[in-house]
């Protein structure tokens, strides 16, 4: 391992002998994005200058296209003027829609319109100019992490959104050639996961360029020190400020060793090379973009150790693995991307349980936002559109991509076994590499290799916002002649899910009986005879199941009273 503490401003000088400072032609891909950028540190401004090159592939004219401004959730981006390549000045606006009879502009979409319809096989050029005002900052750093759950900024400049099966696909990411020029008014490091990057010392300019990507992430920052290490020609660098020195160690041996884990279970580490970047202030423990991963970590130096490993134990296994689940295997954009989230989380879980030793507190955590949302009444279908659910009142991403799609996938491993799980997640990787899976494909290979239909698991969990509730409606015990005791325990099904559930009986002399309920019926009266008096029921004693009102899962018996039947 190379601790490298020096300077980035020596490394990326470094880069500058390889690499030249003017911006080459466009090239001729179906999609190019060159991007001139001006950073103001003062006033924590971005202007730009995009050119954007489009091959048009559609099998109809467009007389408009779309482009998304992800940067306007966060921040305040406003396009200035739209031209063609031959200097024109296109007619532009914010995407009007109708809502609740009322004409609303949508911040994060933009139209263009054409002088002429864009035929198929014909390209375009336009050059957008635009600026983006009150830019997050981080410690004195700007972070433009265009990562596809938009946890980050999103696209800071305006990207296109594709026009496929007869609709705008406004979630949709294509590849993309990118070529990047940024010019600062003050002296910043720059990180860039995906491309090359030269610097120049006179005007603090810096650039990059990449090719077939379906994001660009840049990270200024005033400072930071680069820990590098190279395991089985993976190259890992981890930035981190200099108050997190003390963990700065224990951070790149859990990254080597998710990673060794992750190829152990896959055959193959998610990527030839990994940046890790730690920030002490971020409203989320991981964001992650392709090869980048995002890392809060706002532990003092005094902190407890065995805490600070758990904690970036749980947040690294769930980056890492959702360059698998994400990056390598994708969703359709329309929707939540439940299953990768569910499967990145799962593998988290996984390596908490196996490598370290501890249970998976963040997975916990995000369950229990899920029934939240399932108790305060929200749509938790992973069917509906992810537009409608983003113009609700609730972090749906959070609930639902992550807490309800890690439910459901700690739901099939109870029902299928650890075994069938680890097989789906194998042929998954080796079916869709690459490619989007459909929630269709998910079931498809889960039912092959389990040999079970589970339309009737699909139906509750994914179609529906149904939930899940059981409850003890009444318990009661008696006496028999031959010396025992009778229980007869009512149970109840008070949601819509139906899941085989455990009962725990408890009996007065300290030992427990399990037994097993299909949970079909709406009330059902249960007798067990025992021999010996029982002291309390439960259902669901180890809360394997997402029960969302635990307060009516437990009933206590008062004293054997000796009654005769």
């Amino acid at each position: 391992m190379q601790d490298m503490r020096q300077s980035l401003y020596l490394l990326l000088s470094w880069l500058c002998v390889s690499l030249c400072l003017s911006l080459p032609a466009l090239a001729a891909a179906d999609l190019g994005y060159q991007l001139e950028l001006d950073l103001d540190a003062e006033t924590s401004t971005l202007r730009g200058k995009a050119t954007i090159s489009y091959l048009y592939q559609g099998p109809k004219a467009l007389p408009s296209l779309f482009f998304r401004l992800d940067a306007n959730a966060q921040a305040s981006m406003e396009v200035q003027e739209v031209k063609t390549k031959e200097g024109l000045i296109l007619p532009s606006r914010p995407y009007r829609y109708t809502y609740l009879e009322q004409q609303v502009d949508d911040p994060l979409l933009y139209e263009v319109f054409l002088t002429e319809p864009l035929q198929p096989g014909q390209r375009v050029e336009l050059v957008f100019h635009y600026v983006i005002r009150h830019l997050p900052r981080n410690q004195g750093a700007y972070y433009l992490l265009d990562d596809i759950n938009q946890l980050g900024l999103g696209s800071w400049y305006p990207r296109l959104v594709p026009f496929r099966d007869g609709q705008w696909q406004i979630y949709e990411r294509l590849y993309a050639d990118y070529e990047v020029k940024a010019r600062a008014n003050r002296k910043f490091y720059v990180i860039s996961p995906l491309a090359p990057v030269s610097i120049s010392n006179a005007d603090h300019s810096y650039q990059y360029s990449t090719e077939q990507a379906r994001e660009m992430s840049l990270i200024y920052t005033p400072d930071m020190l680069l820990r590098s290490v190279e395991a089985d020609n993976v190259a890992i660098r981890y930035y981190y400020h200099a108050n997190l020195q003390k963990w700065s160690p224990m951070t790149l041996e859990l990254v080597q060793s998710v990673m060794r884990f992750l190829r152990e279970r896959y055959g193959s580490y998610p990527s030839r090379r990994m940046t890790i970047v730690s920030i002490e202030d971020s409203p989320y423990p991981v964001i992650v973009s392709d090869q980048l991963i995002v890392l809060r970590n706002s532990f003092s130096p005094d902190a407890d150790e065995a805490v600070v490993k758990r904690r970036l134990a749980e947040h690294l296994a769930y980056g890492l693995a959702q360059q698998f689940w994400g990056y390598q295997v994708g969703q359709p954009a329309d929707k939540l991307a439940w299953i990768n989230q569910g499967l990145a989380l799962f593998v988290a879980q996984h390596y908490l349980q196996q490598q370290e030793r501890r249970p998976f507190l963040l997975g916990d955590a995000l369950v229990e936002d899920y029934l939240r949302a399932a108790r305060q009444g929200w749509n938790t279908s992973l069917d509906t559109p992810r537009q409608q659910l983003e113009r609700l009142r609730l972090d749906s991403f959070r609930a639902l991509a992550q807490g309800k799609g890690f439910t459901l996938i700690r739901q099939l491993e109870r029902l299928l076994g650890k075994q069938v799980m680890e097989q789906t997640e194998n042929r998954l990787l080796q079916q869709f590499r690459g490619k989007q899976m459909q929630v269709a494909d998910f079931q498809k290979v889960l039912q092959q290799v389990s040999g079970k239909d589970l339309d009737w698991f699909f139906r509750q969990w994914v179609q529906r916002s149904d939930t899940l509730d059981y409850a003890i409606q009444s318990a009661q015990q008696t006496q028999l002649e031959s010396g025992g005791v009778r229980a007869v325990v009512v149970v109840q099904k008070l949601g819509q899910i139906t899941m085989p559930v455990t009962l725990a009986l408890r009996l007065n002399n300290g030992e427990t009986q399990l037994k097993l309920w299909d949970g079909s019926q709406l009330s059902e009266r249960l007798s067990f005879d025992l021999k010996h008096p029982l002291r309390e029921v439960v259902i669901d004693p180890s809360q394997a199941t997402p029960d969302i009102d635990r307060s009516n899962n437990r009933f206590e018996l008062p004293g054997m009273q000796a009654v005769r039947p």
